[in-house]
């Protein structure tokens, strides 16, 4: 790329004097120079525009429309923000389209009934409902509890929203979509290969990773195990959801995305509990009731980091996946929180050692915080 960063305007107005016999009057008050000023002004502002729409003619570089018309040559497109669903718990039965409100405050967005729901353990009395966003984006993940009706519905005295089912999920940045770009490019996605699951499994709605495992119990067999937009284990409509997207329950006649003869199962890992415990040396007037939250906050965006690159094979001749959580890793974000000076004997499950997660075609796990448990 060229650079234009020494096209300032002081570097263009000297490089402008400089071509002016030094016979002539070059200082600051005189008329060439005076003269010459408003010139480099508005040649910076070329060059400036000149850098843009250079930047904006790379992958590597491009940035929002730009970047969505580069995306073509990779053959994908922007994933949009996709709404959640949500389990509605209710007294009675409530009509499919019946609309609701949540309750908290400046954040309340409206949830619409569309689809009856099953549960495991249905309770006697109460009736459940797939209750979809009518914003999309995280924004429909965050509220659980009681909701108004919109609607009118004779004899509602309970409405409640509990699990997510499926998790909605943002528009994709600039930078998760360029990185999809570049894979789409490098790994080259084609008939039924690991680049080729994972691209059309990731452009499902709700789904933020898959790890696949080809011939995973014999020949033509294939797992692709999922985690939600959340990062979180997939839910069973989820699951379902994308199982009916790949490979109908008529398995390997070619019905889905997945090619003709290829069986695929899709599954969710299971959850492996974190729970930390660890003694502090805090700072002068700091108390672990004051670090208490700030420590879980951290351990869990550690985790998070964690489920985020669950997904990447990290293998070179083969596929291999890994999720395990360092103790070291734990040991830096408590030790990162203001007010805590030292942690020492840290452990991770009643071990001091790193915990080392499954990932195989049979098994897989990702890990969720626990109990975090600190003294001094």
């Amino acid at each position: 790329m060229i650079d234009f960063s020494q096209d300032t305007y002081q570097n263009l107005l000297q490089a402008m004097l400089a071509r002016v016999p030094a016979t002539y009057d070059k200082r600051d008050t005189a008329p060439i120079p005076t003269a010459l000023g408003p010139a480099a002004w508005v040649l910076e502002g070329f060059y400036l525009i000149l850098d843009q729409v250079q930047r904006q003619a790379f992958i590597q570089t491009a940035s929002g429309e730009a970047l969505d018309l580069l995306a073509v040559l990779g053959g994908v497109t922007r994933a949009q923000a996709s709404a959640a669903v949500l389990l509605g718990i209710f007294n009675v039965q409530v009509p499919i389209g019946a609309r609701f409100s949540t309750i908290n405050g400046a954040n309340s967005i409206n949830f619409t009934a569309t689809a009856a729901a099953t549960v495991e353990e249905p309770q006697p009395g109460s009736y459940y409902y797939q209750m979809t966003a009518e914003t999309p984006g995280t924004i429909g993940n965050e509220y659980t509890g009681p909701i108004l009706p919109i609607t009118v519905i004779t004899g509602l005295t309970s409405a409640q929203l509990t699990d997510i089912l499926v998790p909605g999920d943002d528009t994709e940045t600039d930078g998760a979509f360029r990185d999809r770009i570049i894979t789409a490019l490098t790994d080259r996605p084609f008939g039924g290969n690991i680049a080729s699951y994972r691209e059309d499994i990731l452009a499902i709605d709700g789904v933020g990773a898959v790890q696949v495992y080809p011939t995973w119990n014999g020949g033509g067999t294939v797992k692709c195990s999922i985690l939600g937009a959340d990062f979180l284990p997939a839910s069973e409509p989820l699951i379902e959801s994308v199982q009916n997207a790949v490979d109908p329950p008529t398995s390997g006649l070619g019905l889905g995305l997945a090619p003709i003869g290829a069986k695929v199962t899709v599954a969710a890992p299971s959850e492996v509990t974190v729970n930390v415990s660890a003694t502090l040396t805090l700072t002068s007037g700091a108390s672990i009731g004051q670090v208490q939250q700030p420590i879980e906050d951290a351990i869990e965006a550690y985790l998070l980091s964690v489920r985020q690159s669950w997904a990447n094979n990290t293998g070179t001749s083969d596929v291999a996946y890994a999720a395990d959580v360092y103790l070291a890793r734990v040991l830096a974000a408590i030790v990162g929180v203001t007010g805590v000076v030292n942690a020492t004997d840290v452990q991770l499950n009643g071990e001091t050692a790193d915990l080392i997660l499954t990932q195989t075609g049979a098994t897989q796990q990702v890990p969720i915080l626990g109990m975090v448990t600190l003294s001094e």
